[in-house]
């Protein structure tokens, strides 16, 4: 396999401490209430009229059933996904070039060192100056474990998700720890893509592209999120 220089280094998430707290804001939720702490139903005929039908069918959209029934909660998801789609695009855009240059700057004779692109990616994603840090920080590694492991020794008995797997196995927790730190629905569509990522790159069988998530998400961004703390 040509990547090498690997075990030269510790577990960069043990020595160096890229966490940045940050808090989540909280919505209160309200609630109208008569005066007894409860809302009156209007009597059954009252349920005939313009005025009532029009002011049950909005409470019900805002619980999300009206809106489920005329296929508006769809459209509502659906274009929240297309957004956070579009964001990752532009991040990913915007920090491509950048990336590029670090995984050059730290690749010789053909080999990618990969621990030390973990650590640039970790010093980036601590500089709260910069923008979408974290995303920022997840492009280094995703394109250094692409590049890096396009060039091992693929069979059809090992290939990407084998190698990129034993690597975070061995303690190496950094791009999990750019994941555990982002909102879950961004690191969800990042996870998405580094996969699809790797299938177009590597059609070798081995370990599945699900049993690589599933330890992903179980094994490897729970040990992330204990690195940070």
């Amino acid at each position: 396999m040509a990547v090498e220089g690997i075990n030269a280094f510790q577990n960069f998430s043990t020595a160096v401490n890229f966490h940045q707290s940050s808090k989540q804001p909280q919505t209160d939720k309200a609630q109208n209430f008569s005066q007894n702490g409860h809302t009156p139903l209007p009597s059954k005929k009252d349920y005939t009229t313009p005025v009532v039908v029009a002011a049950v069918a909005l409470a019900a959209l805002g619980t999300g059933i009206y809106a489920h029934k005329t296929g508006k909660l769809g459209s509502i998801f659906s274009t929240k996904v297309q957004k956070l789609n579009k964001k990752i695009d532009n991040v990913i855009e915007a920090s491509m070039a950048e990336a590029k240059k670090v995984v050059s700057e730290n690749c010789s004779n053909d080999i990618v060192n990969l621990p030390a692109v973990d650590a640039a990616a970790g010093q980036r994603s601590a500089d709260i100056t910069k923008a979408e840090r974290f995303h920022q920080a997840a492009t280094w590694i995703e394109e250094a474990y692409k590049t890096a492991f396009s060039k091992a020794a693929l069979s059809d008995e090992k290939n990407m998700f084998n190698y990129i797997h034993e690597y975070m196995n061995d303690g190496r927790t950094a791009l999990a720890q750019m994941y555990v730190q982002m909102p879950e629905a961004e690191a969800n569509i990042r996870i998405e893509r580094f996969v699809n990522d790797i299938k177009n790159i590597d059609s070798h069988t081995g370990m599945t592209s699900e049993k690589f998530v599933e330890d992903l998400r179980n094994l490897f961004m729970p040990q992330a999120r204990e690195a940070i703390k």
